[in-house]
């Protein structure tokens, strides 16, 4: 044991005095034999470090050792400081950190679907903001396709994510990037008109001259046209669109609604999927609108069908689901309206408090990562461990009240034991909370 903590302080040493020497670490392919018929394998010949990773969950992992699992890919995410290859493993989204260019690369240029095998190992990076400070990570050193998808491709979906400008959890829209990269132009043709009149986080502001106020629409920057009601997008839909006197008729006006507005429709989901031998387009969508005076939202979900050729694409066949409303509490400081994770990070202060009463609390070890809160002891055993990704949040008859149970596992060197603890969590206000522990099972 004490060899191993020699070993790991003389590796973090090492990591921290390169990241010192330059503000980015330059992350070098390996070069790799090509990938074998061998999934999912494991070379070891050194002694393991816990990371919990969800790639291989619950296996002790090695530093430098080259490991082969396979994906279905979902995208890649270059909007950080270190670029990301999203994939599915398990029903479980795991990324991995990569260095190559799948723009110009064909090779590397998947779809959303597509079965891939790829070669990783855990490597060490410098953290964003603090270059002397290090993560372990899971690096993507290669890739490969091994099966295509014929499923439909999710080209956008809500996701809850952290805004800076409001300093706060919201429920975003994100776009799959790399199918754009590879859409068609009757593709291109057919979100366009989908998104035409349906609002997708369209924001107030100026057009690229700074002369005008316009409409910044996610979908149609995504697609290029410029922003909503522009002479690029309306001529763009109009060329193509030339032959579909119905669909002519809808773009004779061009709507103009913002993400302010009292009354207004937004997108939670869109699917794609080309038949390129019977040249037809479907795209499958999923609707929710609300009245924020009224309370009121509303919900449907709907299948358009195009048909395409050379230079044109036309409307052939709509089916759209019934409506389903229901009231909805439009105060910000009530408990459905609250994000959950702002439930889990005040849960997870609150037992932290608890421990820092403790007189050995200087000397445990405590991680929060993935929304898993772990707790060790001077001698590396599980003090506790809380996933709060596995919480259960139950209402009560008072509707600011939630009962919050998450199950703990710890114990220390005398062998892990699972208990489940319950907490009330009462609402005081959009971002303050009480918290009690009500039992223990």
């Amino acid at each position: 044991m004490k060899n191993l903590t020699f070993l790991l302080i003389l590796l973090l040493v090492s990591c921290q005095q390169d990241a010192k020497d330059k503000k980015t670490p330059e992350i070098e392919v390996e070069q790799l034999e090509a990938i074998g018929n061998q999934i999912d394998t494991l070379e070891t010949y050194q002694t393991p470090i816990q990371v919990n990773s969800p790639l291989r969950p619950n296996e002790l992992l090695f530093l430098n050792t080259i490991y082969t699992d396979t994906l279905e890919f979902i995208d890649y995410n270059d909007d950080y400081d270190y670029r990301y290859l999203i994939g599915n493993k398990n029903d479980k989204e795991v990324s991995l950190a990569y260095n190559w260019d799948w723009f110009d690369n064909e090779e590397y240029n998947f779809l959303q679907g597509d079965e891939i095998v790829v070669q990783w190992q855990l490597d060490s990076i410098a953290m964003p903001g603090d270059e002397e400070a290090m993560d372990i990570v899971e690096m993507a050193l290669d890739a490969k396709k091994i099966a295509s998808s014929n499923q439909p491709i999710q080209f956008l979906k809500r996701k809850n994510a952290y805004n800076e400008a409001v300093k706060d959890t919201i429920s975003t829209l994100v776009i799959n990037h790399s199918y754009l990269h590879n859409i068609t132009p009757p593709e291109k043709a057919a979100l366009a008109f989908v998104a035409y009149d349906i609002g997708n986080e369209c924001e107030q502001g100026y057009d690229s001259g700074g002369n005008e106020r316009v409409l910044w629409c996610r979908i149609v920057s995504a697609l290029d046209l410029d922003h909503q009601c522009s002479q690029k997008q309306r001529s763009f839909l109009q060329k193509w669109f030339a032959k579909d006197i119905i669909a002519l008729k809808k773009l004779e006006s061009c709507p103009t609604i913002p993400n302010t507005a009292t009354v207004q429709t937004t997108f939670d989901e869109i699917l794609i999927q080309t038949d390129a031998s019977k040249k037809m387009i479907t795209v499958n969508y999923k609707v929710t609108g609300m009245n924020m005076r009224e309370s009121q939202s509303w919900h449907y979900s709907q299948t358009d069908v195009f048909e395409y050729g050379p230079e044109h694409i036309m409307l052939v066949d709509t089916k759209k689901s019934d409506l389903t409303e229901e009231e909805t509490n439009m105060n910000p400081d009530a408990a459905e309206n609250i994000d959950p994770q702002l439930f889990v990070l005040a849960l997870k202060e609150h037992i932290l408090d608890y421990w820092k009463n403790k007189d050995y609390f200087d000397s445990i070890k405590i991680t929060f990562t993935d929304n898993v809160l772990n707790i060790k002891g001077n001698e590396g055993f599980t003090l506790s461990n809380y996933d709060f990704n596995e919480m259960v949040i139950n209402g009560t008859d008072n509707p600011m009240i939630l009962y919050l149970t998450i199950a703990n596992e710890g114990g220390g060197g005398g062998g892990n034991v699972v208990l489940e603890e319950t907490y009330s969590l009462t609402v005081l206000g959009a971002e303050e909370f009480d918290i009690r522990h009500v039992e223990t099972k």
